[in-house]
């Protein structure tokens, strides 16, 4: 049986299915102008096994499709369960697809080939979605399945270039040095769904979707589930939150000694401030960023002083434990005064004993109080959380952290400007989200719940908010 199908200003393709080498014949005609676009996505027609067959171990699968396909990122798209020791060779042309296996198959088992939206079809590009062929080398096709959620611990963000993997119980040592035996990307909603899978149990994971897919750097983003889970135990969908048990390397500056490529370093260091103009912000400490790792010289301390140029007491002066390039000077600044930071020539200097270019003084006034807000919030449903903290984030970083003991929060002198807020679960209450740990004691990390919502900072104005907050 011959079908025809009309396709607006492209071919009209002729498709015989029945000798599934062959490509019938098809005539070029010009079709008459306008009518709808097409919308549908191609699909399958035929198959060589065919689909769902079982107690089959092919060596090459034919799949026809009702009109002419292309692919996009095949290889990066193609999710072949279980894991197989060699990639499939994968041909495409016309509206066929030849898929190539040189491995042996495991017995007893099913085996799928998920395309994801690798196939479409060549004139209007549209998506044969999660197209799957599955078939069993044994008697019957597995028909498991196990779906979740992951988000990342410390943000209650979503990450949807992780991979959720699985792994045989009897092997422990699996994620560290083994491919996983079924893995699922996960989407932009931070979902994730295995199917085909066989009755047992299964340690589950998340790792990043690199070459390995393994756990083999802490600095990764990765996530465990305690227990294990099987398909026809858990039905509910699984949570996991990914953490980094190890925070990341900064790479190693470049030095200007044993690099033949690096430019000649300057001989004097330069600097930038944390001062807006004139102004400082009393509420956190000045900082001086250079551009080469530093480090000071306890022979030329220094100082802050007033405008008498009365040296200060309580002034702390410290190089930036995880920024070697910042220095950090503290000190208890009052609102709506003017101070002086003497900086000596050599007070700081680099490995190559580079100083500035000559003693400096910056002058600056803190802020007035009247340039801060207040934040007044009512929190209803806070009893429900274990050791709640509300976080004010600016520029995905935390500002400011506010234990909730009681229905009333009260902020005062808050910056102006937005803050988004989130809800740390502080289960050991040090004041700050901790992270997990998976080797040797299996430590979960704290939870953090993204709780859509802005805190519109002004200045000099009592900002008020309600805030219910549901498990």
């Amino acid at each position: 049986m011959t079908r025809f199908r009309l396709i607006p200003a492209t071919l009209i393709i002729c498709l015989t299915t029945m000798a599934l080498m062959q490509i019938g014949g098809c005539a070029n005609i010009v079709p008459p102008s306008g009518g709808p676009r097409d919308s549908i996505p191609p699909y399958a027609v035929y198959a060589k096994p065919k689909d769902s067959s079982t107690g089959i171990a092919p060596k090459e699968i034919l799949i026809s499709f009702n009109e002419y396909i292309t692919t996009n990122a095949l290889q990066e798209q193609l999710i072949v369960s279980p894991n197989i020791k060699n990639n499939p060779l994968i041909d495409q042309r016309l509206n066929m697809v030849r898929i190539r296996l040189s491995d042996s198959l495991n017995a007893n088992t099913t085996y799928s080939f998920q395309f994801g939206n690798a196939l479409r079809d060549v004139n209007e590009g549209n998506i044969a979605r999660n197209y799957t062929y599955v078939f069993s080398t044994g008697d019957k096709i597995d028909t498991g399945k196990l779906y979740g959620k992951v988000q990342i611990a410390e943000s209650g963000l979503v990450d949807s270039s992780l991979i959720a993997v699985l792994h045989p119980i009897e092997n422990d040592s699996a994620i560290f040095k083994d491919k996983p035996n079924y893995f699922s990307r996960i989407n932009g909603q931070g979902v994730f769904e295995f199917k085909f899978l066989p009755e047992r149990n299964f340690n589950i994971y998340i790792v990043p979707n690199d070459y390995t897919k393994r756990y083999d750097d802490s600095t990764k983003l990765f996530a465990f589930l305690n227990s294990t889970v099987h398909p026809a135990k858990n039905k509910d969908s699984i949570q996991l939150y990914a953490f980094e048990a190890s925070p990341k390397k900064e790479k190693k500056l470049a030095t200007a000694i044993g690099s033949k490529n690096t430019k000649k370093q300057s001989p004097l260091l330069k600097y930038s401030s944390n001062l807006e103009g004139q102004e400082k912000d009393f509420l956190s400490p000045l900082t001086l960023n250079f551009e080469t790792l530093i480090h000071l010289n306890d022979s030329f301390k220094i100082g802050i002083t007033d405008t008498n140029l009365v040296q200060q007491e309580g002034v702390k002066v410290l190089v930036n434990a995880q920024n070697k390039q910042q220095v950090t000077i503290d000190f208890p600044w009052e609102a709506g005064t003017d101070y002086k930071l003497v900086l000596p020539q050599k007070s700081i200097q680099d490995s190559l004993s580079n100083f500035l270019v000559k003693a400096d003084t910056l002058r600056f006034k803190t802020k007035p109080e009247s340039s801060y807000g207040t934040a007044i919030l009512r929190i209803n449903g806070f009893q429900q959380f274990e050791q709640p903290v509300l976080l004010l984030i600016q520029d995905q970083k935390v500002k400011f952290s506010y234990p909730i003991t009681q229905n009333v929060l009260r902020i005062p002198l808050l910056p102006p400007g937005d803050y988004q807020l989130k809800l740390l679960m502080d289960a050991n209450q040090n004041g700050r989200w901790d992270t997990g740990k998976f080797m040797g004691k299996k430590l979960q990390p704290e939870l953090v719940r993204n709780l859509n919502l802005i805190l519109n900072i002004r200045a000099n104005w009592d900002n008020e908010m309600n805030l219910i907050l549901k498990p």
